[in-house]
């Protein structure tokens, strides 16, 4: 490997590690709860609406690691011009997302101790897609609305292996944060959402390519 190969490496690096700084910023709420809650599972409804405030920084991150293609140097302000640009639209998604998953999740939790328990999987299965069309729509930056929805779930489902790959990442980020909250937000973040920011650029080619 050349040192122009290392360096570029290292570039990357360094820019993944600022777009996570930026993260920590930008949900600083979400973090500090965390800080002072020894059971976040025990209150998960109070952490997913919290969790509506991260919709500005994932749109941040998404336009970060796009300008990373270009200039790793710009990801701070890359980062926050999107987030500023964005942060009406993205509130508004991501706090959208949150109400739908804590209903959902609220009627998961009571349909397992009831007869109703073969609901649990569709329940569970419509959690996932709230999450998968949410970051599709994050990504695209499309609109709240009937007709952007129904496209973001079409592909989304139509490339289902890179959703679940997607979700599969989203889980064991959760998963980090919850067993080691001071580990998993100061590192994981921003390689996580990079890895999801990847895989759904895929799922929406054809919405970007007819927009």
């Amino acid at each position: 490997m050349t040192a122009v190969s290392y360096e570029t490496v290292f570039g990357y690096v360094y820019a993944v590690l600022r777009v996570n700084l930026c993260l920590l910023a930008a949900g600083f709420p979400l973090v500090l709860a965390l800080a002072f809650t020894r059971a976040p599972l025990e209150a998960w409804p109070f952490f997913v609406a919290l969790a509506a405030l991260c919709g500005p920084a994932v749109t941040g991150a998404f336009a970060a690691f796009e300008a990373m293609a270009e200039d790793t140097d710009r990801v701070g302000r890359r980062f926050w011009a999107a987030y500023r640009a964005g942060f009406g639209r993205s509130l508004a998604i991501t706090a959208v997302a949150s109400a739908v998953v804590i209903g959902l999740g609220v009627d998961l939790q009571l349909a397992a101790n009831t007869p109703f328990k073969p609901l649990v999987p569709m329940l569970a299965a419509l959690i996932a897609m709230v999450v998968i069309v949410t970051t599709a729509v994050l990504a695209t930056g499309r609109r709240l609305h009937g007709p952007s929805l129904l496209a973001c779930a079409y592909v989304s489902i139509r490339k289902w292996y890179l959703s679940l790959a997607d979700l599969a990442v989203l889980g064991l980020l959760l998963a980090a944060i919850v067993a080691k909250p001071a580990l998993g937000l100061a590192v994981l973040p921003a390689p996580a959402l990079f890895i999801v920011w990847a895989n759904t650029r895929h799922i929406t080619a054809p919405l970007t390519e007819t927009s």
